[in-house]
Parts: structure tokens; sequence; C-alpha cells
């Protein structure tokens, strides 16, 4: 494809894309009921204790369009997102708002209160979240290696903190609490300094595992045939642990509106022969 037909055809989808903006984009907004609001807090831990805190908010109105208003603002304990209109690319031209920097940082186990700034001036609270807790030792701790040809068995402690009655009422409530356990197969080759060469994982859908997980103690046996195959050339095993809190809203909002907390952990298990 020629290269001027290229930034032509980019050019007309992101044109597209902001075109599809709500009208609310660029008009007054003094009503709270007009506007669906769902943010998302999350905090992952990766591979090497690396470390990533987002916080996002998205606002669209009753046709599900995205509503990029510069004078609506939205607040998490009391600081302001910075709306994103989403660069010249593509893939970023989606509007929402967005953690500043690291003057809001996302921390375990603290609660978040949201609120929105309309046009007029006036502030409404969209609810109030606490995140989940850290994943300590304590709560998940796979080994670092493991022998290829015997089964594995990864064991966890409140993960999911609540039980099932209290769990029940906070649904009722208009919440809800989820932590998978996911796995898979991967290959891995670093050079002498520990820089990766390659990394690419399976293709086979029988070599991704995933498990729900309970609250209290628990635990998930990997079978040894599972080493076997589909994919059997394999060095490393992928570990992710992912939980999800969502508050449904259901106040001056429109109904949709949710608050939402995720954590994630990312393990690396090595195979070993």
């Amino acid at each position: 494809m020629p290269h001027c037909l290229r930034l032509v055809l980019v050019s007309v989808s992101v044109l597209f894309m902001r075109c599809s903006n709500s009208s609310l984009s660029t008009s007054s907004v003094n009503d709270p009921s007009l506007l669906r609001v769902n943010v998302i807090i999350s905090r992952s831990t990766g591979d090497g204790d690396s470390l990533n805190q987002t916080i996002e908010a998205f606002i669209r109105d009753k046709s599900d369009k995205t509503v990029a208003n510069p004078n609506i603002q939205v607040k998490v304990n009391g600081k302001s997102l910075r709306l994103n209109n989403g660069s010249s690319n593509y893939y970023g031209a989606y509007p929402y708002y967005q953690r500043i920097d690291s003057s809001l940082a996302v921390h375990a186990e603290t609660t978040y209160t949201v609120s929105v700034v309309l046009t007029d001036g006036s502030g409404y609270t969209l609810g109030t979240i606490e995140t989940q807790a850290e994943l300590i030792p304590a709560r998940f701790l796979p080994p670092v290696s493991h022998p290829r040809k015997q089964p594995l068995t990864l064991h966890w402690q409140d993960l999911e903190p609540d039980n099932w009655w209290v769990a029940s009422w906070k649904r009722w409530r208009g919440e809800e609490s989820v932590t998978k356990l996911k796995i898979s197969k991967s290959s891995r080759t670093v050079d002498p300094w520990r820089h990766v060469q390659y990394e690419g994982g399976s293709t086979e859908e029988a070599d991704y595992l995933s498990t729900e997980v309970s609250s209290g103690q628990g635990a998930y046996t990997i079978p040894a045939a599972y080493f076997q195959g589909p994919t059997s050339r394999f060095n490393t095993l992928d570990v992710m642990v992912t939980s999800e809190k969502v508050i449904n809203i259901d106040n001056v909002f429109r109904s949709g509106s949710s608050i939402s907390s995720n954590r994630r952990g990312f393990y690396r298990i090595g195979i070993v022969d």
C-alpha cells in the first residue's frame, strides 16, 4: 500500500472515531443522569517485581457514544484525571480520562472515592471502592522451578477475602468479586547478561489452564500429562493471578456506571528436565 494512501486511511479512521463522539463532548452538561461513568483502578506486578499502576475513566451517553468534554472533571480522592483525546494513530484515538502521574498512586487495601464535576461546577460522588490486598508470599508463592515429569500443585491463602455469605451480601448490594489463576506454557532464552533473546507462548488451547479461586485456603494441581503435550518443547510456565472487584453504581448517574479495582500478579516458573 502506498505510504500516502496509508496516511489517508489512518486519518480517515481517526476522524471517524473522533466524529463518533457524543454531542455532549462540546455542550454544557449539568445533569449526571445523562452520563454512564466507568472507572478502572489497576495495580499489576510483573516479572522482576515490576509495578504498573493505572486509573482510567470512560464516560458515555445514552447512545453509548464517548463523552470527551474538557469541562467535565473526573476526580479520584480529590485529584483530577487528565482527558486523553488520543494520538494521531488509529489505536490511540479513543478518548478517556487517565491518571496523570505518581501523585495519585494505586496502593493495596486503600479506599478510593470517585467524583465527577459537571460543566456548571456541580459535583457528584460516583462511589467508593477499596483495592485488593497485596499479593504477598503468604497468600501465593509458586516455586521458582519445577521438574518436567512431575505434577505441580499450587497453593493459595486468602486471595479472595470473603466467605460465601459475605460475598452474597455484597452482590446484593451491587458488589462483585472474582479471582482466577491462569497458567500457560512459554519458551524463553536469555543471554549471559539476562537480556531476553526470545520469548513466545504456546498457540495450543489445551496449554492454557484457568481456575476460579474461592475464599480461604485452596490448591490447584497441574497433572504430569500437561507437561507432555500438546506443546512439549517449552521451558517456563507463566502463572497469572487476576482479581477483579466491581461496584455497580445505582445513583444519579446512568445505569451501568461502575468502579472497578483490578489486581494482577505475574509469576514465572522454570521447567527443568
